[in-house]
């Protein structure tokens, strides 16, 4: 076996090493969220009243009354932190994590209305209750 066969392999491991560490470094000592849509992650921030959200293509950052936040992609998902108060991030990430479900669930609220009202349904009731949405659809005659 020669010596190019079995540098070739090192080579890409080492390339894919490097890649990976500065992957981290971009965000060193966040947290994992289950946020994929940078959008959503900038849209929950300001409905937590976060303030000075800058955006680039897979990094965020913003001023929030848990101090600055810092967001970076990794993978699929976001990771974030709160910068240079590492115990105030799981609560922020619990608050986050908890706005990102209110936009959903309007989001999904407001499709069904729609949906509904083009299949001839008008909206009765609608209620809310610790987190579950309840609609009530009337057939329009």
């Amino acid at each position: 076996m020669s010596l190019e066969v079995l540098l070739i392999p090192l080579g890409i491991a080492a390339i894919a090493a490097i890649k990976e560490a500065r992957s981290t470094d971009l965000c060193e000592k966040c947290k994992a969220t289950r946020i994929e849509d940078q959008s959503l992650l900038a849209e929950a921030l300001q409905a937590l009243g976060a303030t000075d959200i800058r955006q680039t293509d897979g990094r965020l950052t913003a001023k929030s009354r848990f101090g600055q936040l810092t967001f970076a992609r990794v993978g699929k998902a976001f990771l974030g932190r709160v910068d240079g108060v590492e115990s105030a991030t799981p609560s922020m990430l619990a608050e986050l994590d908890s706005a990102v479900g209110s936009i959903l669930q309007f989001r999904t609220v407001e499709s069904v209305r729609e949906q509904a009202a083009s299949m001839g349904l008008t909206l009765i009731t609608q209620t809310a209750q610790d987190g579950t949405v309840q609609l009530v659809f009337e057939e329009q005659r």
